[in-house]
């Protein structure tokens, strides 16, 4: 009987030692937001037990997924110092801007520092800021955790738990999984360090709005600090566009919750630029504070850019991506896949659910072929592009993933439809692409390929990688876009409004006493000839009803021209000089809006009575059989 006793009690004490060891086995992080000192941040870490070196080595990130630059995160840490259980310091010294090594590490029991911000930190290579960090002390954190916590690079897969101290007016927006919270402190966790810095937070007080898509949860978090726009006027912009990727996607979501963080400066950034940063299950948007009649446009664009991030690389990538080295990175071939093709379902997916014109997507690819003709030097694939992209020259290409693989992806779509005779095409692919590897498992770079021949069965696609993604021969248009009922044409002249027949070009100048005139009338096109009837020294009193002068003719002009549309009237008032008395006269010019005939380059059309198999193809891939 006592044996048998003594038998549970070792069991006993076996099984709780285990499981305080898989408790132990854990970082335990620590920051306090209400603890800034000279706009710096403490961090603690109770490190994982069982550390069996002499020696460890402590890194942070040099770059994170998502960046295509070196940021050296760890040269924004100051102070690090180690200690054992009882509080002794132990010998500490820094290897690179990234790593520190500790030693006799066996008796290491905990770590501190102290971490600037990137916004405020001046650095030799700015930090974009949606992949930076932001004190804000008592207005708001912008805390990309890649910014703040370090790793042990044989301890990457080690669960993470984080406690957040904070003022009690604040909510952190974040899409990591929060364990509990009271006034001032939240409690998270993270599977692992992977998982730990791809979900950045936002700490400000609460404007945040949750609703359903399909059976996903979505959140918007927005910090406006002159409250200049909500999260709901945010939600009634964007919900359009989540509605349709949602449905373009099937109607299920690849994750179960997403969270939209938009930080806006009424200042501007450091950097310049208004920026965004995807993750997998949440964006980041770095904004200038600004109204909502302005803020959304930007926000539909980019969202619809963003959100599909989720499909790739979230869902279909390489190792390189699901085992990201933080150190040492090694590049994908496939940027062409991770940035191109969602580049262009941001804008295919507008169209097929009705948000975008046809018309409005020829103009997109228009542009985007014009643009994919500068900065980039011949010889260059993008595969090759894609591989070395964090070195000169080729990190100078980088928009090229915009442009040219945007394109590429719509001629990989169109080929598609057209050998299936419109069974299959680039969504359903990306379906089947994600059922097959999905978020835990990945495609070897040299592989992908051979699998989408392999589940497409369409061997014709290996010409195409060869030619176009890992070749340098330039897209031909035309044999991916005549069975559709389409053409591409290097210059063509295109029926188009002239909004403001031609003032834009330079044609208007003061005459210093705060009006403006007529000064170049040779820059005006039909338009502004035959149809508004300008003549020359004509002295612009008001647009449409505005009165205009040297302070507002901009932003009244710029404002007409995103709303005009064809046969819209136009009046315009003048003062203009008569030839006999020599007296200025008032004239009121008003016409209606009318095309005119534009000399345009890369031109994307419809050809004139298309066959009824193209007008069936081209229902099929856009949604519709005839320009809208």
């Amino acid at each position: 009987m006592k044996i048998q006793n003594f038998v549970l009690l070792f069991i006993f004490m076996l099984a709780m030692f285990q499981t305080l060891s898989a408790q132990n086995n854990v970082y335990k992080y620590k920051i306090n937001l209400n603890e800034l000192s000279e706009d710096r941040l403490k961090v603690e870490l109770k490190v994982p037990a069982g550390i069996q070196a002499d020696q460890v080595f402590f890194h942070f990130p040099r770059i994170v997924p998502g960046t295509y630059a070196l940021h050296d995160y760890g040269q924004l840490v100051r102070e690090l110092k180690a200690f054992d259980a009882k509080g002794n310091s132990l010998y500490v010294d820094r290897v690179d801007e990234s790593t520190w090594r500790i030693s006799k590490a066996k008796k290491l029991d905990r770590i501190v520092y102290i971490v600037d911000d990137t916004w405020d930190t001046r650095l030799k290579d700015p930090v974009f800021e949606s992949a930076g960090t932001s004190f804000d002390e008592g207005k708001s954190f912008l805390l990309n955790t890649h910014g703040l916590f370090g790793f042990f690079k044989n301890g990457l897969d080690l669960p993470i738990e984080l406690t957040v101290a904070h003022p009690s007016s604040m909510y952190g927006a974040t899409s990591l999984r929060r364990t509990g919270s009271d006034s001032g402190t939240d409690y998270f966790t993270a599977t692992n360090y992977r998982d730990l810095i791809d979900r950045p937070m936002m700490y400000a007080v609460p404007d945040t709005i949750n609703f359903k898509l399909g059976y996903g949860e979505i959140q918007i978090a927005v910090y406006s600090p002159n409250n200049k726009v909500s999260a709901n006027e945010i939600k009634e912009r964007i919900m359009p566009i989540l509605d349709a990727q949602n449905k373009y996607l099937g109607s299920i979501l690849p994750v179960d919750h997403y969270n939209f963080l938009i930080y806006l400066s009424p200042k501007g950034f450091p950097s310049g630029n208004e920026s965004a940063l995807e993750h997998n299950n949440s964006a980041l948007f770095c904004f200038d504070e600004d109204s909502i009649s302005v803020l959304g446009s930007k926000m539909v664009e980019l969202s619809a850019h963003e959100f599909f991030h989720i499909v790739t690389p979230l869902h279909v990538k390489s190792e390189e991506i699901q085992y990201f080295d933080y150190l040492e990175p090694k590049m994908s071939r496939h940027l062409w896949l991770y940035e191109g093709v969602v580049e262009y379902m941001s804008f295919h997916m507008q169209v097929k659910t009705g948000l975008m014109s046809t018309s409005q997507l020829l103009n997109v690819f228009s542009q985007k072929q014009d643009e994919s003709r500068y900065g980039v030097k011949e010889g260059l694939s993008l595969a090759e592009i894609s591989s070395y992209i964090l070195i000169e020259p080729y990190s100078n290409y980088f928009e090229t993933f915009y442009t040219k693989a945007a394109l590429a992806a719509m001629c990989l779509d169109l080929s598609l439809i057209n050998h299936s005779k419109g069974k299959y095409d680039l969504q359903s692919l990306l379906k089947d692409l994600s059922s097959h590897f999905g978020k835990e498992q990945c495609f070897k770079d040299d592989e992908l390929y051979e699998k989408i021949i392999e589940i497409t069965r369409q061997k014709d696609l290996l010409l195409f990688f060869s030619r176009h993604i890992e070749g340098t021969e330039s897209l031909k248009f035309n044999e991916y876009l005549e069975p559709f009922g389409l053409k591409y044409s290097e210059s063509a002249l295109v029926a188009e409004i002239s909004p403001l027949g031609g003032l834009e070009k330079g044609v208007l100048r003061s005459d210093g006493s705060g009006r403006m005139f007529i000064n170049k009338y040779d820059n005006l096109d039909d338009f502004g000839k035959k149809s508004i009837k300008f003549q020359p020294g004509d002295i612009l009193l008001s647009w449409n009803g505005i009165e205009v002068n040297d302070k507002n003719i901009q932003q009244v002009l710029s404002e007409y021209q995103k709303t005009v549309r064809i046969s819209d009237m136009l009046n315009v008032k003048v003062q203009r000089r008569n030839n006999n008395s020599g007296k200025l006269e008032l004239i009121a010019l008003d016409t209606k809006v009318t095309t005119i005939p534009v000399l345009k380059k890369d031109v994307f059309s419809f050809v004139p009575n298309p066959s009824e198999e193209q007008l069936k193809l081209r229902q099929i891939w856009l949604g519709v059989n005839e320009n809208k």
